[in-house]
């Protein structure tokens, strides 16, 4: 009996130590069936207890590093966060600075004058007849108010004739004796009762002027040294026409239409 107890024994101890030599296939796990009453889903926010953290602590470390990129990404984005806005400052800077269309117009408006105002010019001295064709030709000018004067005068137009005269004395009959005198020794003359020259003694009229100087000359050898002699002819009236503050484009076209109208009577500048 003793031997057969020994035999078992040593059968067992083969058999325990075929077992623990002999190596068992992989279990496929995907070929294991699991019953659906047994899968319980895990909540969202489900963190491991600090019991099971040794166990899952090589599978939590995956999702602790993916957590804590964006939190390491974040001063990142802070920082581009301004070069990103930088184009938008810029642009409202530049929008900012861009000047309202009505107060644009109003400045370059009120600039002009003064960058493309020209000298006062005038144009005259003209006749009756030259100012009314001129005066047709000016509205081509479109002038504003206060552009365009004209001043007047009488002038003298010669006649071809010149006379001979006396100035009055201090009283009518001290001029009515030098008469009296001046027939006397020769000359003719008389006592002017109208016109600017009230007065005055007329001693002739002469078509060449020589000849006047020559009687003024024997009257003053004569010992009346107060003789004149003066052209006569008809007044007229000359006016002169003066452009003010005119822009390029009006003074070219005034200059153009002196140059048609009255080429012998130039433009000059206002003195």
């Amino acid at each position: 009996m003793k031997w057969f107890l020994a035999l078992v024994v040593v059968l067992n101890l083969l058999v325990a130590m075929y077992g623990s030599f002999k190596q068992r296939p992989p279990a496929d796990v995907r070929a294991q069936e699991v019953s659906p009453e047994l899968v319980k889903l895990l909540p969202a926010n489900w963190k491991p207890n600090a019991a099971s953290a040794p166990a899952a602590s090589a599978p939590a470390a995956e999702p602790l590093r993916e957590s804590s990129a964006p939190k390491a990404d974040k001063p990142a984005a802070a920082k581009k966060a301004p070069e990103a806005s930088a184009p938008k400052t810029a642009a409202a800077k530049a929008e900012a600075a861009k000047p309202e269309p009505g107060k644009a117009d109003v400045k370059s408006e009120a600039a002009k004058p003064a960058e493309t105002a020209v000298a006062c010019l005038q144009w005259g001295p003209l006749d009756e007849k030259l100012l009314a064709r001129v005066k047709g030709g000016v509205p081509q000018l479109k002038l504003k108010a206060g552009q365009l004067s004209e001043a007047s005068k009488e002038e003298t137009a010669g006649g071809g004739r010149f006379w001979v005269y006396y100035p009055p004395l201090a009283t009518q009959a001290e001029t009515s004796t030098l008469s009296s005198e001046l027939k006397g020794k020769g000359f003719d003359n008389y006592i002017v009762k109208s016109d600017d020259f009230k007065g005055h003694l007329s001693l002739g009229l002469f078509g060449k002027e020589d000849a006047a100087k020559g009687l003024a000359a024997r009257l003053k050898a004569a010992g009346y040294d107060k003789a004149l002699v003066q052209q006569k002819g008809q007044k007229a009236s000359k006016t002169t026409l003066s452009f003010k503050t005119l822009d390029a484009q009006q003074a070219d076209k005034l200059k153009a239409l002196q140059k048609r109208l009255t080429p012998g009577i130039g433009l000059k500048s206002c003195g």
